[in-house]
């Protein structure tokens, strides 16, 4: 988040309303820009060849094809992304650029890897149990895949800092997607599940090629080292622990309620649970400008008193090194009441509008039964993970793997106990989870700022990164263009 960060400073050099609305706006279009472009493009497809129209079980084929490709992609990519994003945050620290390019190739071989293995009984259901025909399958499966690719990739886009040309890969990504599902309609005479699917598969591999050649270009030093980075998935294991059970809590009450009653069985194949998935879908979009506002914070004014403390840390007095750790965790604290406070208005807004123009947006009585609790909990979720990240800036990544896996955990055993209840009560495995997650992570990091002396000093990190600098030559932009 380092190069967002960059960008936010520019941003409020100026002060003014209009510049804090630039920072927010930018901040939004990084973080679900291309999530909201997707979703859009989802409804402009629906809308355009009346999908409607057709039958429900071919349209909710379809809808479970979608859905189980993001959900699935983003539990598979998140433990190899935040490892690998681990890493390259180290070799630009240490100004190494040779491998790289190197650790990309090793990442787009596990995802294709894993990806082809878990699709293997899946394929093999929807061409027997689901009688689905050859093309169909054919295309889910090369969907599947650059959708791993794509996700994957993003964490090396991020590391370029051109978010604008991330913007970009994904608006002619979806034009395309538009652009071909509509010619395979009406001109090619597809029917209307098809061409959506097709538009999909060619528009996801466009941006996976495009994010791939820009990748190739901007790291242009290539080497054959790839278990440099292959070894980084054992020496951070916690880490990548942490950031997987974080990503199954958010879905793993999802995956109990595909088990109860009223769930919804399609192509002998997919599970849902309609009433419980659109509830979990609307509170997740009500409280998503948590993550807006804690990138807005996090990376403007904690960072430089993070970046402040660490400096005072390497070279500075006692009294220095005091007195800028009392402002890292003042800061840390009024950030969190400041996140806190505009997301429980802005969550009470879209909760109202939600509740009150429920039925003209077409959301059934059932789903506004589940949808206050999970609401309250997904807030709470986001603020968890805020937590996590402050974890993550003074490397505690047992910390941060415990927060994650009391989250997942107790989330799941509680879901699994109150599926039986009335739905009212459904969101109380998450909300659960998240109290305890919070407050094991809240704990944690007012257990640091006690112990951050020892937790400094005494692990040797920072003399040893010292040492190990002073032996590296000055940096050349040259290396990096491998000329």
């Amino acid at each position: 988040m380092a190069g967002i960060g960059f960008e936010l400073k520019k941003i409020y050099k100026k002060e003014g309303i209009s510049r804090a609305l630039l920072g927010i706006f930018y901040s939004s279009m990084v973080t679900i820009g291309p999530t909201i472009l997707i979703i859009l493009t989802i409804l402009a497809l629906y809308l355009f060849l009346g999908l409607s129209q057709i039958s429900y079980g071919e349209r909710e084929l379809l809808s479970s094809t979608i859905l189980y490709v993001f959900i699935f992609s983003v539990l598979l990519t998140a433990p190899i992304n935040v490892v690998l994003s681990r890493y390259l945050a180290d070799k630009f620290y240490e100004e190494e650029f040779h491998n790289i390019l190197s650790s990309y190739y090793v990442g787009v071989t596990l995802c294709c890897s894993f990806g082809t293995i878990l699709f293997l009984p899946v394929g093999y259901s929807l061409l027997q149990r689901g009688n689905v025909d050859w093309k169909f399958l054919i295309f889910t499966d090369i969907f599947w895949i650059v959708a791993l690719i794509l996700f994957f990739s993003i964490t090396y886009l991020h590391a370029t800092k051109d978010y604008k040309m991330i913007a970009w890969f994904f608006l002619i990504g979806m034009l395309i997607t538009v652009i071909f599902a509509i010619v395979s309609y009406f001109l090619l005479s597809v029917d209307e599940i098809h061409s959506i699917l097709y538009g999909f598969t060619i528009g996801f591999f466009v941006i996976a090629v495009l994010e791939f050649s820009y990748i190739r270009k901007y790291f242009q030093y290539f080497s054959n080292r790839y278990m440099e980075s292959i070894r980084y998935f054992f020496s951070h294991k916690r880490l990548m622990f942490s950031n997987f059970f974080y990503m199954l809590g958010l879905y793993i009450h999802n995956f109990i309620f595909w088990t109860v009653p009223g769930r919804l069985h399609i192509a002998g194949t997919y599970y849902t649970n309609q009433t419980y998935d659109m509830a979990t879908c609307l509170a997740m979009f009500t409280n998503v400008s948590t993550m807006i506002f804690f990138i807005v914070v996090a990376e403007t004014r904690f960072h430089t008193a993070y970046q402040r403390y660490m400096e005072s840390v390497i070279g500075g007095t006692y009294k220095s090194i005091f007195k800028n750790k009392r402002i890292l965790f003042r800061i840390i604290a009024q950030q969190m009441r400041q996140i806190l406070g505009v997301q429980i208005a802005i969550t009470s807004v879209v909760f109202f509008l939600i509740i009150t123009f429920a039925s003209s947006l077409g959301i059934q009585g059932m789903t506004i039964q589940v949808y206050p609790v999970l609401s309250v909990a997904f807030m709470g979720v986001f603020m968890m993970y805020g937590n996590m990240i402050y974890l993550y800036y003074f490397s505690d990544m047992t910390g941060a793997f415990l927060t994650a896996f009391i989250f997942c955990s107790v989330t799941g055993i509680m879901t699994f106990f109150v599926k039986d209840y009335a739905m009212i009560w459904w969101g109380m495995g998450i909300f659960i989870g998240m109290i305890l997650g919070w407050l094991f992570s809240f704990f944690r990091i007012k257990w640091i700022e006690k112990h951050i002396d020892q937790h400094i000093f005494c692990h040797g990190t920072v003399v040893d990164t010292i040492a190990y600098r002073e032996e590296k030559p000055v940096y050349k932009r040259d290396e990096r263009d491998g000329k």
